[in-house]
């Protein structure tokens, strides 16, 4: 009989599989882009950007889930390659966040037309902007969690070793003196989830409200259509990402000043945002769609042959 923890690590690896094969998709798309264009798109950068995170912080995640399963909160030594994963979880995890906000200041910059002089010059400058805005992500998201390196178990004697044997005592991975966690917490909060929130809910609502007036203004149904496509993958996108914030932010906060939450919700949420906003993102994006739709449109003409040519086979053994 499984239990609820086996239960819930086949859980963590179904939504590994379709998490890793939809961001693996949109990366291979996106580099193959880059490859035939012979140049820095920083659109696909982005993209590519969001697909590589989003991989990492879900096989970081399953390997999270994998080893609280095997028990490894419960040695008496926290293994220096779990800190590890965990860095790389919290790492990969603030790349992607962050570069969903700059795909959504790219989308809003290159649309949106301004008046002001300032915005002009970033829309001009744009892709240099945002390149070097992605650089100083991936450098700044490695830096901020490097204290997780240093998680340790609070030294102490179990009772007896009747108790040690017993039942598996989960113990709590503790900072080191010198990191105030309260301080540390509330920072890293604030630059995984409140500062990437500032820079995309602003820019993903003039982006949307823009599109509604322009469908409004279009007399084609087609390029309506097509507005209306971009405005809901957009609003959905930020739905997720609200969710996914939220559930982060609940989930430490809660870790700091109460008891502490399950694990479980903050493994389940990640795990979701990593499906959807790759499914979001190949279905938005017009050379991932198109891309995708041709390999359906494979897939179908094999089976449609595949079928064919075993009625044929069948028809010939019955004359």
């Amino acid at each position: 009989m499984f239990g609820p923890a086996d239960l819930k690590l086949c859980g963590t690896a179904l939504l590994l599989v379709l998490g890793v094969l939809a961001n693996v998709f949109n990366l291979g798309v996106m580099l193959v882009q880059q490859w035939r264009s012979g140049g820095v798109k920083t659109l696909a950068v982005i993209i590519c950007f969001i697909s590589l995170g989003n991989v990492l912080l879900q096989i970081s995640t399953f390997i999270l889930v994998a080893s609280i399963w095997a028990g490894v909160l419960c040695s008496p030594v926290l293994p220096f390659l779990f800190c590890v994963v965990v860095v790389v979880w919290l790492s990969s995890s603030s790349v992607s966040f962050w570069s969903v906000a700059w795909l959504s200041v790219f989308y809003c910059v290159r649309v949106l037309s301004f008046s002001s002089a300032l915005f002009r010059a970033l829309k001009e400058n744009v892709s240099s902007v945002l390149n070097a805005a992605l650089c100083v992500t991936l450098l700044t998201s490695c830096l901020m969690f490097t204290p997780f390196f240093f998680l340790h178990f609070q030294s102490q004697t179990l009772l007896s070793n009747v108790t040690e044997k017993a039942a598996c005592v989960t113990r709590k991975p503790l900072f080191p003196a010198w990191v105030d966690v309260n301080i540390y917490v509330i920072v890293f909060l604030f630059y995984l989830t409140l500062m990437p929130l500032t820079v995309m809910l602003p820019t993903s609502l003039r982006l949307v409200v823009f599109l509604c007036r322009h469908t409004v203004q279009r007399s084609s149904s087609r390029s309506a259509e097509s507005y209306l496509l971009v405005c809901r993958l957009t609003v959905a996108l930020v739905w997720v990402y609200l969710a996914t914030l939220l559930t982060i932010s609940l989930f430490y906060l809660h870790a700091v000043f109460a008891s502490g939450l399950s694990a479980d919700m903050l493994f389940l949420g990640l795990s979701f945002y990593c499906v959807a906003s790759a499914i979001l993102l190949s279905c938005s994006n017009k050379n991932l769609r198109e891309k995708l739709r041709v390999l359906m449109c494979r897939r179908n003409n094999a089976d449609i042959l595949t079928e064919s040519a075993a009625d044929k086979s069948g028809g010939t053994a019955k004359v």
